[in-house]
């Protein structure tokens, strides 16, 4: 008779998971296939000199396929530009005279990315994707404590978001590259968990900085970039 087996391993032929083990094994398969689905396409369209919708409000992880052409060439702008119906592109921006598929990310979360038809901007064809901010960072809580600044770069508004184990005093401050002090985000105890709060860095010049989180006799850095 044909032995349709196959040799494993000794160091592998006896490998059994534990339950505890297994357990944890679904659960973060099931967690990265619940992030997958999740996700979603958007498709704005051109409606004679008009995008359909002309307001897509998305998540981090979605997708945004906008429509252009060689006679409706698509051009991202800045907020400024496009409340005056002004075709200047933005510093960096995507433009494109085919369609264009906008993946959104993390440093995206809680902006609005503005565009239009240069071709038609004078005459208000133009749109704009609302970013959701983000409700938690997921990979803090890999650790005792964490924080992640988002967007980053930042220009004006942004996002911190904190995560403690347990309840201690924490202190997270701004630092220039020459090691002072010019912004104080948080001094005071806080409870275990996660929190997520917004703040304002208008005030200091564009830039490289150091965010710090200090937890009792941790401390923890990051570098922001202000533009």
């Amino acid at each position: 008779m044909k032995n349709n087996s196959f040799l494993i391993p000794a160091s592998v032929k006896y490998f059994k998971l534990k339950p505890r083990y297994m357990k944890q094994l679904l659960t973060t398969v099931l967690s990265c296939f619940f992030v997958t689905v999740q996700a979603a396409q958007y498709n704005v369209t051109i409606v004679g000199t008009a995008y359909s919708p002309s307001t897509v409000t998305v998540n981090v992880g979605d997708q945004v396929i906008i429509e252009a052409s060689g006679s409706h060439p698509l051009l991202q702008v800045s907020q400024a530009s496009w409340d005056a119906n002004e075709a200047t592109q933005l510093s960096g921006g995507f433009s494109s005279t085919s369609n264009y598929t906008l993946t959104i990310t993390a440093g995206m979360a809680g902006t609005t990315i503005y565009y239009g038809c240069s071709a038609h901007f004078s005459s208000g064809m133009k749109g704009q994707i609302v970013v959701n901010v983000v409700s938690g960072i997921s990979e803090n809580n890999v650790r005792d404590f964490n924080f992640t600044v988002y967007p980053n770069p930042v220009s004006a508004d942004a996002w911190i978001n904190i995560y403690l184990k347990k309840s201690e005093r924490v202190s997270i401050q701004v630092y220039d590259l020459a090691g002072r002090i010019v912004h104080t985000f948080i001094d005071q105890q806080m409870k275990a968990g996660e929190l997520t709060m917004s703040f304002s860095l208008t005030n200091l010049a564009k830039g490289n900085y150091i965010v710090q989180m200090r937890n009792g006799n941790e401390r923890m850095q990051k570098q922001i970039v202000i533009r």
